[in-house]
């Protein structure tokens, strides 16, 4: 079993039991160290900072508007480097704050979805990754990598960019999708993936997941449930906003595959730590939004 510990505020504390998908296995995981993944309330926008020993990897930024608020919280960790930073898509609750980041904190690897933006938030991230001489990394394929004992993945969109005339650019099925796997623990961080990324993502077959980030911060109910069915999450994050809360229509579709669902608009920012043996605490670092 999964025990999964939320902590609503300083006084209030109670503790919600799932069931795991994992068998229990031999190996002793009492020296795993912890790794956190902090889910910014930046409102409807993703900027989630994942922890591991001394290494650092970032996926979206949130606003400009905001980026005071995520420069503030770095620094208060003592994050002087961010070994990767991954922008899923290049609208601006997931990308605009990221040259305001870049320009106070070392960057190690960029990685930018492939495809050229067309907006101002798009023109202003690549500005300032040519004045500050960002490594950057385009991700026009599945790619991974290892970090600190974590297994990353970074799924590429097969969805092609499209700008027609009369109709919004297709930008959040352009998507990156990320997973994490520390030895027992996976989450998987969907960006904002609707219709055609799902069918991209799911395409592979990328199996089940406990903690999954929804994408499109809990909206278009009826484009997830394949992915909420695939994934088959013990605990659901999704990052929207007292103004723009997530569709009724999707939290139903949570509560039917049995996941615990932790929004910001009622918890604030989301940290979630594990280490490795498949049991999660599930806190709120400050208050929610008014």
């Amino acid at each position: 079993m999964k025990k999964i510990t939320c902590i609503v505020s300083i006084i209030v504390f109670f503790t919600i039991t799932v069931c795991s998908c994992h068998k229990t296995s031999s190996n002793d995981h009492s020296k795993n160290s912890e790794m956190t993944v902090t889910f910014f309330d930046v409102g409807k926008g993703d900027c989630i900072l994942i922890e591991k020993d001394d290494t650092t990897v970032l996926i979206d930024s949130g606003y400009a508007a905001t980026s005071d608020e995520i420069i503030e919280s770095l620094s208060a960790r003592e994050i002087s480097t961010i070994d990767y930073f991954i922008i899923t898509h290049y609208d601006k609750d997931h990308a605009g704050g990221a040259p305001y980041i870049m320009e106070n904190f070392s960057i190690g690897t960029l990685y930018l979805p492939d495809y050229e933006g067309d907006n101002k938030c798009y023109r202003m991230l690549i500005s300032a990754t040519d004045t500050l001489h960002i490594n950057t990394q385009r991700v026009s394929g599945d790619i991974a990598f290892q970090l600190a004992d974590v297994s990353w993945q970074i799924f590429a969109s097969s969805v092609t960019y499209s700008t027609e005339d009369g109709k919004e650019p297709n930008d959040n099925d352009m998507s990156l999708v990320v997973s994490a796997k520390y030895d027992k623990d996976s989450y998987l961080f969907a960006g904002d993936i609707e219709k055609d990324g799902i069918k991209s993502y799911l395409a592979s077959s990328h199996g089940q997941y406990d903690i999954l980030k929804v994408p499109h911060h809990g909206n278009k109910a009826g484009n997830s449930d394949e992915l909420i069915s695939s994934v088959s999450p013990k605990i659901a994050v999704i990052t929207d906003s007292t103004e723009e809360p997530a569709e009724n229509k999707l939290l139903a579709l949570l509560t039917k595959a049995d996941a615990t669902t932790y929004r910001t608009s009622e918890y604030g920012t989301i940290v979630i730590t594990g280490n490795g043996t498949g049991e999660y605490s599930v806190s709120s670092e400050y208050s929610p939004q008014a």
